[in-house]
């Protein structure tokens, strides 16, 4: 009885060997994404992106004038710079420089809300690219410092559809690092 009930288990491995041999070669979605590099870069790139859209809800999102701002992050290699956007439809009274650096100075703020007293720009960045519980970042040098250099917020003020539609094309855009002065953004009127 003993040996039949060996032969019976043998046969059984045997006919379980195809399945359980595929199983092992298809690896749990949770191990296959642990094994997927992710740089830092990738990690703060993921971060700001959030972050900016985030910080367009709550200012001008749904509940507030105007519809939902466009916003993003770009990274252009040409320049070796990091690019946060915000798009706002405002109606052509409310395009002015001043407002355009209004807005910048809030989307700034936004994002800065949580940081200590100090540098809150450099702090904001510095945390953006540096993984919760990680703390590689303030070992060596100044990652903030020297994100601030190549990090850039713009905020562009554009037409409502209704008035793009009938002509309307002005576009106000002010960029520039997130711990600028009003008077250092640089600010584009399209007239």
């Amino acid at each position: 009885m003993t040996a039949l009930r060996v032969l019976a288990g043998a046969a059984l491995l045997f006919a379980l060997a195809p399945a359980l041999t595929a199983r092992a070669q298809t690896p749990d979605i949770l191990q296959r994404l642990m094994a997927e590099p992710v740089s830092l870069f990738d990690w703060g790139m993921a971060q700001l992106d959030r972050d900016i859209e985030r910080a367009g809800l709550r200012l001008f999102g749904p509940g507030t004038a105007g519809a939902r701002p466009e916003t993003g992050t770009i990274y252009d290699w040409r320049r070796g710079r990091v690019t946060l956007f915000l798009s706002r439809q405002t109606p052509e009274r409310g395009r002015t420089r001043e407002a355009c650096t209004e807005v910048f100075g809030q989307v700034v703020g936004e994002l800065t809300a949580g940081a200590p007293d100090g540098a809150a720009a450099a702090w904001y960045l510095h945390s953006a690219f540096q993984p919760k519980g990680h703390f590689w970042t303030s070992r060596f040098e100044d990652v903030g410092g020297k994100l601030l250099q190549v990090v850039e917020l713009e905020v562009s003020l554009i037409a409502p559809p209704y008035a793009a539609a009938a002509g309307d094309s002005r576009r106000v855009r002010c960029s520039g690092r997130l711990d600028a002065a009003p008077e250092a953004l640089v600010v584009d009127d399209d007239r």
